[in-house]
Formats: structure tokens, sequence, C-alpha cells
């Protein structure tokens, strides 16, 4: 018995092309599945370099353009060069910008900056003369806000102060903060006098007296530097480069705060005043990779170069790439599967061109 064409099934032929087709199909839409799978991760890894960069630059910019800010260049007190707040050998002045170039050798630059804060800036109390191994520093609280800024102190922290009325130069000076009266306007601090930091007594000898009138603030002493070892201090390793920020100019140390993961080099380049010649930092003569102390007051710009990587491989294992060379730091010869970015930002340290 014959079937009617509405009740036949299908032939072989027919499966076989059927089959064919649809497996033509779904490979082609896990093709496009798979491009659009690997386009979301690639720009979900770039999307996290660039919100990397864009923190990193934006942190060390704003310290190093406020570098100077409540000081003359330098600074007399704690934390002389060799950066240690209890060392007879405190006999140098603590520069507002100090580099700290590898010579493009053997790792990351890193940079320190100094500066007082400026939300807590306020003038001494002009009825009070201190002498110069005084052991506290008096403000009027009830003035212009003063209480509340006081409150923004605590022991442990720093106390900077811009004595701009110094006979014959102004001078600053960095102290430890042992305690502090708010109510009263009154820090306590430690005794610069004496021989533990010759550099103060140089300026201001254990016989004499503070200018009546000086801008204090909280001091800031920050190092910007990248963990890249498993030495066990901090959380960055090989694998995973940490750019940290110190605060007490004892680094690496575990008390240093992370700030930006996947930072894998940063270098740091200076535009002296002495060696502008009338321009404006436009050619690359004028940038340097270090330069001498005692020309700190000279820094007229730092450039930033930063490179961020992926925090993690190409998971494919198709994308190869090695760390390229920045500012006197070679590039690397060994490939790897990690995405990167780089970054070039020029700061202007603004209090330091009005010294």
């Amino acid at each position: 018995m014959l079937l009617s064409a509405a009740r036949r099934g299908f032939t072989l032929l027919e499966m076989v092309i059927a089959i064919a087709i649809a497996g033509f199909v779904v490979a082609a839409l896990y093709g496009l599945f798979t491009m659009q799978s690997r386009q979301f991760l690639f720009q979900d890894i770039q999307m996290e370099m660039h919100q990397n960069l864009r923190f990193g630059t934006d942190v060390l910019s704003r310290s190093i353009r406020m570098a100077g800010f409540n000081t003359n260049g330098y600074v007399n007190g704690v934390m002389g060069s060799d950066g240690t707040s209890g060392s007879s050998v405190d006999a140098s002045q603590l520069q507002v910008v100090i580099p700290w170039d590898n010579d493009g050798t053997n790792g990351t630059d890193a940079i320190t900056v100094v500066y007082g804060d400026p939300s807590t800036a306020m003038n001494t109390d002009y009825s009070v003369l201190e002498p110069c191994a005084t052991t506290s520093i008096s403000f009027q609280p009830n003035r212009n806000g003063n209480q509340t800024k006081l409150q923004q102190f605590d022991t442990g922290d720093l106390l900077i102060c811009y004595d701009f009325a110094a006979m014959g130069n102004t001078e600053s000076y960095l102290w430890d903060i042992t305690a502090v009266d708010a109510a009263n306007g009154t820090i306590s601090v430690s005794d610069l006098t004496g021989g533990i930091y010759s550099d103060f007594d140089d300026v201001c000898p254990a016989t004499e007296n503070l200018s009546p009138i000086m801008r204090c603030a909280k001091g800031q002493v920050l190092t910007f530097y990248i963990d890249d070892d498993d030495d066990g201090t901090g959380p960055g390793t090989e694998d995973h480069p940490v750019l940290m920020m110190d605060m007490n100019f004892n680094w690496p140390n575990d008390d240093d705060v992370p700030l930006v993961d996947n930072i894998e080099d940063l270098q740091f380049e200076y535009c002296l005043e002495a060696n502008l010649g009338g321009a404006d930092c436009d050619t690359a003569e004028q940038w340097k990779n270090d330069f001498t102390a005692n020309r700190t007051a000279d820094v007229w710009a730092v450039r930033i170069n930063m490179i961020v990587r992926s925090s993690r491989i190409d998971p494919a294992g198709l994308y190869t790439n090695s760390r390229p060379g920045l500012a006197n730091h070679a590039a690397s010869s060994s490939t790897d599967g990690y995405y990167r970015q780089v970054i070039s930002t020029e700061v202007s340290v603004r209090n330091l061109r009005v010294l």
C-alpha cells in the first residue's frame, strides 16, 4: 500500500543534509559566541587597566603638585636625608622632592614628596614667644576655625611650620607630635635641639626663639614606590606588583598603604629650572632622571611614566607581549601573555616655582 505524500518521512539524504546545515549553523553561532566572549574579556581587561592607570596617576599627580606647600623647599628637624627620626646623624635637611632613581638597571623608581596639608593650615599664637627648644606650639583655638583644624591632629602625626619671619631667611621646621590639646590650642612636640638634629640647631639654636607667627599644618612625608618582590613585606609580588604609599619615610614596611594593583613599572623624570634656558620643559635635554638633593627647589615639573598590566594573562594563550622600555629603564627581553598600557603625564610643581 502506497503512503500519501503527507505521511511520508524524511529520506536518509534529507536527514544528512539537515544535520549538516544544523552543524554549520551551530558552528557559526559558537564561533560568534567565542569571538564576542573574547571581545568582552578584552574590553573588561582594558577597562580594568585604564581605571588602575587613572587612579594611580591621579594620586601621584595631586601629591607631587602639592610638594613644598608650607615650606621654603626644604625642612629642618625630624626625618633628615637618612630617613630616621632619632638618629644623631640627622644633619641634612629634608628635601621636599626626593628622587629615587634605579639607573634603569634593576627595577622601578620611587619618589618622596613633603608638604603641609592645606586643610589644616593655621597661624601660631602671636602672643606666645616660643624658644627654639620648645616642646609645644601654641595656636588661638577660637579664631578662624582653628579648633576644628586642631582636632584633625593626633599623637604620632607630624607638624610642619613655615617661619616666614625668620631673620635673614625663611625656614621650615618639622616636629613629631607627642600630644594635642585642641581646646586650649596647644600641640606638644619633640624637642629638636641638643645636637640630635644639627640641621635644626644651625638655623634655630637652643638659646634663640622661634618667630612669633608661623604658618603650621599637618606634615605629609609621602613616598610612592612599587612593591614587586616576594620578600614577605607588603602585598606585592613579581606576579602581582602593587603601587604603594609610605607615610613615615620608612619603606618598604608592612604599615605602608597599597594603592593600585598591577602597576608594573614607575619611572620619574624631572625638569629643572636651571636647564630651561628660557623654554618651558619642551625638549628631551631638559628632562633628567635624577638630580642632586640640594637642587630640590629647582624642580620645575615632574614627568610620571607608568606601565600597568592586566591582572591575568590571555586565557587563550594567543597573545604575547613584553614590558616596554620606559624613561631610562630598558625593555624586558622576555615575553608573556599580559596586556599592558602605558601613560606619561607631566605635573607642574607649582609651590616650588614661587620660592
